[in-house]
C-alpha cells in the first residue's frame, strides 16, 4: 500500500503519494481547466527534486498573474494545467527555463581581456555579440525579494524592477562599488545580468557612483529590448528559485 500525506497551508493542499511518486498541486478558486504543458525532467532526478521542480513550475505560472495551475508530477514528468484561458505558448516557453540568475562582474571582452584567471566564463554581449568574460556570481535568485514587469512611460520600454533581500542589497553596493574604481569606458566598470547563461544587459556603473560604496538602494532596474510578455516573464523566473535540475518542454495538449 502507498503512503499518503496531505499537508493544509493557507494558501494550497500539497498531496504527496509516496509508492507512486505523484504530486498534486491544487489551490481554491479558480485552478486550472486550460490547455497542459508536459515537461519532462532530468532522468537522474531525485523524488523529491521532482516535487520541488512542480512546485516551483507552480508559482511560475501563478506569477504570470492568469490565476491558479494544477500540477501533476510524475517520475521524469511534471504535467501543468494552466488555468483557462492563459497564453500556453508563453508558459512554455517560462516553464521551460532553469531560472538561474545571476549578476557577475565583467572583468574583460573579446578586444580588452582583463585578467583571464579572473575569468568564469564567456558569454555573448545580446547587442553586439562581442563577448563578454565574466567573474563569479554575487548575487543570485537568492538574494531577491520581488521583482515586477513594469513599462517605462518615459521610454516606453519594458522593464523588470528588482527588489532585494537585505543580504542581496549588500553584495550589490559591493558589486557596484567594486566597478565603479574603474575608469570610465573600463570594461571592468560593467557589471552582467545573466539568466541561464544568456546575457540580458552589462550596464557600465554611472559615475555618479562612488568607488567602494556602490549602489546602496535596496533595488535596481533590468532593461534591455523586452515585449511585455517577455519583461514578466524575466520578473516571473528571477524571483522564485531556480529548477534544481535540468528539465525542458515535450507536449503542449
Amino acid at each position: 500500500m502507498g503512503l499518503v500525506l496531505l499537508i493544509a497551508v493557507p494558501a494550497l493542499v500539497l498531496v504527496l503519494v509516496a509508492a507512486g511518486a505523484a504530486v498534486w498541486l491544487l489551490w481554491p478558486g479558480r485552478a486550472g481547466g486550460g490547455e497542459t504543458v508536459v515537461v519532462r525532467v532530468d532522468s537522474g532526478a531525485s523524488r523529491d527534486e521532482i516535487a520541488e521542480v512542480a512546485e516551483i513550475l507552480a508559482e511560475r505560472v501563478r506569477e504570470m498573474g492568469e490565476g491558479d495551475p494544477v500540477v501533476t508530477a510524475d517520475p521524469g514528468v511534471v504535467a501543468v494545467e494552466l488555468p483557462r484561458g492563459a497564453d500556453s505558448e508563453a508558459a512554455a516557453d517560462l516553464l521551460g527555463r532553469r531560472g538561474v540568475l545571476a549578476f557577475r562582474p565583467v572583468v574583460g571582452t573579446g578586444a580588452q581581456a582583463g585578467d583571464p584567471a579572473d575569468a568564469e566564463l564567456s558569454l555573448p554581449e545580446p547587442d553586439t555579440g562581442q563577448d563578454l568574460h565574466l567573474g563569479p556570481a554575487r548575487l543570485g535568485n537568492a538574494e531577491v525579494a520581488a521583482a515586477e514587469a513594469a513599462l517605462d512611460e518615459r521610454s516606453g520600454q519594458w522593464t523588470v524592477n528588482v527588489t532585494f533581500t537585505d543580504g542581496g542589497r549588500e553584495a550589490w553596493a559591493r558589486l557596484t562599488g567594486e566597478a565603479a574604481c574603474r575608469p570610465a569606458g573600463d570594461a571592468r566598470r560593467r557589471v552582467a545580468i545573466v539568466v541561464d547563461e544568456e546575457v540580458v544587459s552589462a550596464p557600465e556603473v554611472g559615475p555618479e557612483t562612488a568607488c567602494g560604496v556602490g549602489l546602496t538602494d535596496a533595488a535596481t532596474v533590468l532593461s534591455g529590448r523586452f515585449t511585455g510578455d517577455e519583461a514578466r516573464a524575466l520578473a516571473s523566473l528571477v524571483q522564485v528559485d531556480p529548477l534544481p535540475v535540468e528539465a525542458e518542454v515535450v507536449e503542449v495538449r
